[in-house]
């Protein structure tokens, strides 16, 4: 019989960036923790999926309730009855708003669990219903505030859950620093089947949904259409449709863009990229702005988002005017070797390993 501790991670499936934070801490830790997963919908069926179980993960989802509103009832009653049947010390709800972890934490608090962790993982509401989403996030702070265990990947996050970063314990997230390394002959395969060996090559790895700005991204590239010695390289689907790729493709003047969509080897195209781009609108603690610090990318994200956010000196916050981001990318220089950048990243602000030890302060202390 296993002794690892089983920790129940609430609200996340096998996709996104919460889950890439779980996830990360999680084959840090295996030797001592198994990680559960519960969330209302459907988990992927991938590579991701399939590691997830052999390190002995339950993924425990789908709930059929076609209501959106009546659906979060059926989500407490799920999740209350879950806890019941099977033993968990802790609970770790994951959200970007007060009143989903809410939901999870009312539940998890009648079904008697010891130590119940509610991890902020935004600075903002995303989707649709935005005005009822704030209302309802606002409505339950004071629940999410009397929380014993509180943490955030950001001050900023910590502000916007909490409305304090004090007895907030501030977990960055991390990544994996040996897979997401500059990799040259990465670079040089996709370069050469994407046919853009030649270009400077300006790239973004996202959904690309309303936060991630996609307006500012399409006059970004509108502003280089002119300019062949670049190109623009965008990773990612969204999966109802991605709206950057909408605008794109009804403006038939531009040709400076490739669309790789949804890939399973993203450091190799991050290793095929000169510049990483990330003008959103709000963000926790971008994990694609610390991937691409890490691989040795230049990395401009929008002055909307924390400085927390930094682990290299190849590193900028700017406005959002895009003739500002063309001014700044064109004065790069791409002459020092890419490789050595290393040397000028913050390994401890980057490492999913540092992000794991914090965990383990927070089930354990």
């Amino acid at each position: 019989m296993s002794t690892r501790k089983r920790i129940l991670q609430a609200n996340l499936n096998n996709q996104g960036g919460a889950f890439s934070v779980a996830y990360e801490a999680q084959k840090e830790l295996q030797k001592d923790y198994i990680f559960d997963y519960f969330f209302p919908d459907d988990f992927v069926k991938n590579d991701v999926y399939a590691h997830l179980i052999s390190m002995g993960s339950k993924c425990v989802g789908k709930l059929d309730c076609k209501s959106r509103f009546i659906k979060q009832y059926e989500v407490y009653k799920s999740f209350y009855k879950y806890l019941c049947h099977n033993e968990y010390d802790i609970v770790h709800i994951h959200s970007d708003t007060t009143w989903k972890i809410s939901i999870y934490y009312l539940a998890a608090k009648k079904a008697g669990i010891k130590r119940i962790v509610v991890h902020s993982h935004s600075s903002g509401i995303n989707g649709h219903y935005k005005t009822v989403n704030y209302l309802l996030h606002l409505l339950a702070k004071p629940i999410v505030k009397s929380a014993q265990y509180r943490c955030a990947c950001s001050k900023t996050a910590a502000d916007w859950m909490f409305d304090t970063n004090k007895n907030v314990s501030i977990i960055r997230n991390g990544v994996d620093i040996e897979k997401f390394k500059f990799n040259q002959t990465a670079r040089n395969n996709v370069r050469e089947e994407l046919n853009i060996s030649e270009k400077i090559v300006i790239g973004s790895v996202s959904d690309f949904s309303p936060p991630k700005n996609p307006e500012f991204i399409y006059k970004l590239v509108k502003a280089f259409q002119n300019d062949e010695r670049y190109i623009f390289l965008f990773v990612g689907n969204r999966p109802n449709g991605c709206d950057l790729k909408k605008l794109v493709d009804e403006d038939e003047s531009i040709h400076n863009v490739v669309f790789a969509g949804a890939v399973t080897n993203v450091p190799d195209y991050l290793s095929a990229m000169d510049v990483f781009i990330l003008p959103s609108r709000f963000e926790g603690l971008p994990m694609c702005a610390l991937e691409a610090q890490v691989n040795g990318l230049y990395t401009i994200i929008s002055d909307k988002v924390s400085d927390e956010t930094k682990c290299s000196v190849y590193f900028d916050r700017l406005s959002l005017h895009a003739d500002e981001w063309k001014s700044y990318i064109m004065d790069i220089d791409f002459s020092n070797d890419r490789i050595n950048r290393a040397e000028y990243l913050d390994f401890d602000k980057a490492s999913s390993a540092n992000m794991a030890d914090e965990f383990i302060e927070i089930y354990e202390d």
